[in-house]
């Protein structure tokens, strides 16, 4: 069985989409990102009927354990410090009660059920590599899985927010052992990135593109 833990904030208790909110205000941003959150829930919770795979929420806040909005799954608080120290609190805790990882973000609408079960299958059921990656266009990450323990002095050392964070995890991942690359799903950080997924949903996902629209983001 494989944790798949996804990273949370909860409105009202922490800053949401901060770098969007300034451009289209702090409701509408927080508006797409519980969106992109029941989106990506519903990936996941498919994944989980027909995979091993235990999801779970990864909430940022102590106090966000307990929101409405995370109960449909179990629930891991991601603790404090850095997001290098949350996410070798995540991965750490997980890892020694399920053997494998994976842990993604909660603000990729284009998310699919094959990039998860790639992930899972790659680190779990077939432990055919120690770690995957899925990486953002902008040099981020969406989704990092493994089966290996990770020093926290690994974790926190890696530059994050910047164009070059997929790279230096990568790089200093493998030290462990091989990295495989999946493909590559963007993540909206700002404005032209929700405008490139409005295009792409349109195209490709109509559903999601009506939800998405219904918002009035734009």
């Amino acid at each position: 069985m494989t944790a798949v833990a996804i990273f949370v904030k909860t409105p009202g208790q922490s800053s949401i989409k901060t770098r969007l909110a300034e451009v289209i205000g702090k409701e509408k941003a927080e508006s797409f990102y519980l969106l992109s959150c029941d989106w990506t829930f519903q990936t996941v919770q498919q994944l989980a009927k027909s995979s091993k795979a235990h999801p779970f929420w990864a909430v940022a806040e102590k106090e966000g354990m307990a929101s409405s909005l995370w109960q449909n799954f179990d629930r891991v608080c991601q603790g404090e410090g850095s997001l290098g120290d949350r996410l070798h609190c995540v991965y750490s805790e997980l890892l020694q009660r399920f053997g494998s990882v994976v842990v993604l973000g909660a603000d990729s609408p284009e998310l699919t059920i094959k990039a998860v079960q790639d992930a899972v299958q790659e680190v779990g059921e077939r432990e055919k590599t120690p770690f995957v990656i899925g990486e953002t266009p902008d040099g981020g990450f969406y989704l990092f899985g493994g089966r290996k323990t990770i020093p926290a002095e690994l974790w926190r050392s890696v530059s994050y927010s910047e164009s070059s964070t997929a790279l230096d995890l990568k790089n200093k991942i493998s030290e462990l052992g091989v990295v495989k690359p999946l493909v590559s799903c963007a993540d909206v950080d700002v404005l032209a990135d929700l405008k490139a997924v409005y295009g792409r949903l349109k195209k490709n996902h109509p559903h999601k593109y009506s939800e998405l629209l219904a918002l009035n983001l734009i």
